[in-house]
């Protein structure tokens, strides 16, 4: 059995703060360390419940964050940016389960540690099909158009709320309860470790419990944006269009389509601070 593995990081517990997340914070190094322990804890799990290969992607900031070399030696690891799937990238209809770890609540969301939606630099919503989605939300699409099942989301009581409602068959695992955007009542990184390990093994033993999130062509994909000359900018990307001052919407045929296009609108959108 094969297991990809997205990796983000305001999720993981005792992660709080932008010092945690962001490569110039003063607690970042340790971060890092709580993060790639969460991805072996996973692994440890899914080993044991006979999975035996392994593709994990570090979907954070840059994309380059995990340990290497705290790793085990036969996993393949995807690092770096830019990349056309984004957080899913090294997905493909090869892996038969996907994990979501260090997963986050959604813009918006009243108390959700570090709550954001992919860059929340430049996006307040994100909508597929006119549904308001989460990153888990839209990355489970994506692992829906190769086949691939989410099998387990771990990040904050808030993300675990809204993947309740959205991904139900999935299992999931609380590392702390939210406070407000920057505090958390957390787990310990061991306790923490040791549900994510036990929630990998139940995940692969109800494989066939699994929904598989696959969307049907045509997609529609609106994007909201925090400033209107966001949206201005990426409206001159071809088969985008502009629908009201801060939104836009592009219309695809499947969810590679729709990564490409919106990695696009993001580099429009951010090369909006330049101005």
């Amino acid at each position: 059995m094969k297991v990809f593995i997205s990796v983000d990081m305001e999720g993981v517990a005792c992660a709080t703060h932008g010092d945690h997340v962001k490569m110039e914070g003063g607690a970042y190094e340790m971060a890092r360390k709580w993060m790639t322990a969460e991805v072996n804890a996973a692994i440890e799990g899914a080993r044991e419940a006979d999975a035996t290969e392994f593709v994990v992607t570090d979907g954070h900031g840059l994309m380059r964050n995990l340990l290497p070399d705290e790793l085990p030696e036969d996993v393949l690891l995807v690092l770096g940016t830019p990349r056309p799937l984004l957080q899913m990238e090294g997905i493909d209809a090869s892996a038969d389960i996907a994990f979501f770890l260090g997963y986050h609540a959604r813009a918006g969301n009243a108390t959700g540690v570090m709550a954001h939606t992919h860059v929340g630099k430049i996006v307040y919503e994100l909508y597929l099909n006119d549904q308001p989605i989460t990153e888990t939300a839209f990355n489970a699409a994506v692992a829906g158009h190769f086949g691939v099942p989410v099998g387990l989301v771990a990040g904050d009581d808030a993300l675990i709320d809204e993947v309740a409602q959205t991904h139900p068959w999935t299992e999931r695992v609380i590392t702390k309860w939210a406070i407000g955007p920057t505090a958390a009542r957390n787990r310990t990184p061991v306790a923490a470790q040791k549900l994510i390990r036990e929630g990998a093994i139940r995940a692969i033993e109800r494989k066939s419990e699994l929904k598989v999130d696959k969307l049907e062509a045509p997609i529609e994909f609106h994007a909201h944006f925090l400033k209107a000359l966001q949206a201005q900018l990426v409206e001159d990307i071809p088969g985008v269009e502009r629908f009201d001052a801060r939104s836009v919407r592009y219309v695809g045929q499947d969810m590679i389509e729709i990564s490409k296009i919106w990695r696009l609108m993001i580099n429009a959108g951010l090369s909006g601070f330049a101005v």
